[in-house]
């Protein structure tokens, strides 16, 4: 199992307001589109139906009257139109589409051709009047039809381009004071908060997430400058009493203690956790301030302060059988601050030291790396979850400290990648992935 401590839990993906805002403009107009152009299809083939009607009609009216008044019948006022009293004169196709129809206006169809036959009972007479309309060849054609659904189609794409237009340039509009508030509050620092920027917005959906955030930013300024008076006071009230006990230190040591005295070891020990206590101060000032550069200036000798923080770890192991290992497969530098790289491997090779109770603890010096690993009791997924939350315990009753958090936060700070390999009862790998640009 392995725990990468640049991982991240992945957001889901949405498309940008903007993008919203166009793909709804032209939905609506493709939608908006298709619909007009299927009512103007429909609507023409009705409407020259109706029409061919409408002149059936007028045509059966005419001859109604003209037979009323001469009895007999006009010619009809189009080649397309037959005229038939009675079905003796009739061919066998016409019959077959009458087939029993009654009297009004019908549409029947004989192989290819469409016709509208109009049937009226002529007044005193036993016979009916038929009036057959051939309207093939008035009816659209297929060629008409194609020109006509193209036109209908570049009609919509050209509703679809309007939409598409109207879109970007609403979304403008509708973004530009969010794009506006996003460029404030990525323009601002620790240092420079901005306040009173609400009262450029105006009262609306915008201008009430401008005053919340502009809230939120007055309560990050308070707890900013507390956490800065809190550094300033801890840097002064911690350091006073680690240099005093410092200097007490180094006092005893040369007026009053021997080399061979039995309180040199509980001296040296004193010793040991007053630099671990300096560096500790020196760190976590160092990360509680953004705008403190790393150190360039200083190259140090990565395998040097390998071996010393091992050294200095030692006592860590009092009566278990542990024994510490240290290759270096090559010699590498970095220009860091000294005081930050040991609290970084004397937190890992701690662990290491802690959560082993007997066994090996392996450290690797490489061009780009610094492994360490241990025989241990190892740690299974949920604890390596949690390993770089401070002062959390595991399923083994592992108490992680704050060490590790402190670690994870000046990876993060540096560039470098922290990666934890581990298993129950195999052990734990821990691998220290330095950045290129801190390599000297």
């Amino acid at each position: 199992m392995v725990l990468d401590s640049n991982w991240q839990i992945p957001m889901t993906f949405r498309h940008s307001l903007r993008t919203r805002i166009i793909v709804a403009f032209c939905l609506f107009g493709a939608l908006l589109g298709t619909v007009y152009a299927t009512i103007v299809y429909i609507s023409l083939d009705m409407i020259e139906d109706h029409l061919i009607d409408s002149h059936l009609n007028e045509e059966v009216k005419i001859f109604i009257s003209h037979y009323q008044r001469y009895n007999s019948f006009p010619e009809p006022s189009s080649p397309y139109i037959s005229v038939y009293v009675g079905t003796e004169s009739m061919p066998l196709y016409v019959i077959d589409m009458l087939d029993g129809k009654p009297e009004g206006i019908h549409e029947a169809y004989s192989s290819e051709e469409e016709y509208h036959i109009a049937i009226k009972r002529l007044q005193g007479q036993d016979n009916q009047l038929y009036l057959l309309y051939e309207v093939s060849a008035l009816e659209f054609t297929e060629k008409r039809k194609l020109s006509i659904r193209l036109v209908l189609i570049a009609g919509v794409i050209l509703i679809i381009g309007v939409g598409l237009w109207i879109g970007w340039l609403t979304s403008c509009k509708v973004i530009a004071p969010v794009a506006h508030l996003a460029d404030v509050v990525n323009h601002t620092g620790p240092e420079n908060l901005p306040t009173n920027f609400s009262k450029k917005f105006y009262n609306d959906e915008v201008g009430v997430l401008a005053k919340a955030l502009e809230k939120a930013m007055r309560r990050v300024e308070i707890h900013v400058e507390r956490e800065n008076r809190f550094s300033r006071y801890a840097s002064h009230e911690l350091r006073t009493p680690v240099t005093i006990i410092k200097g007490a230190v180094v006092l005893l040591n040369k007026n009053f203690l021997s080399k061979d005295d039995p309180a040199q070891r509980p001296l040296k020990r004193i010793e040991r956790s007053v630099t671990n206590m300096e560096n500790i101060i020196e760190t976590l000032l160092w990360l509680s301030r953004e705008d403190m550069a790393i150190e360039q200036d200083q190259i140090l000798p990565v395998a040097t302060i390998v071996r010393e923080t091992i050294e200095q770890s030692r006592h860590l192991i009092g009566n278990k059988p542990i024994e510490i290992e240290l290759i270096t497969e090559k010699e590498s530098h970095l220009s860091i601050s000294a005081s930050i790289f040991q609290i970084v491997l004397t937190n890992i090779i701690r662990n290491a030291i802690q959560h082993t109770a007997s066994g090996n603890i392996r450290v690797t010096v490489k061009d780009d790396r610094v492994i360490v690993s241990d025989t241990g009791e190892g740690m299974d997924l949920n604890d390596l979850k949690l390993i770089a939350q401070p002062i959390v315990r595991g399923e083994l009753n592992k108490d992680f400290g704050i060490g590790l958090s402190i670690v994870k936060r000046l990876c993060k700070r540096l560039g470098w990648k922290l990666e934890i390999e581990s298993e129950v009862g195999h052990g734990t790998t821990v691998q220290l992935i330095f950045f290129e640009q801190q390599k000297a």
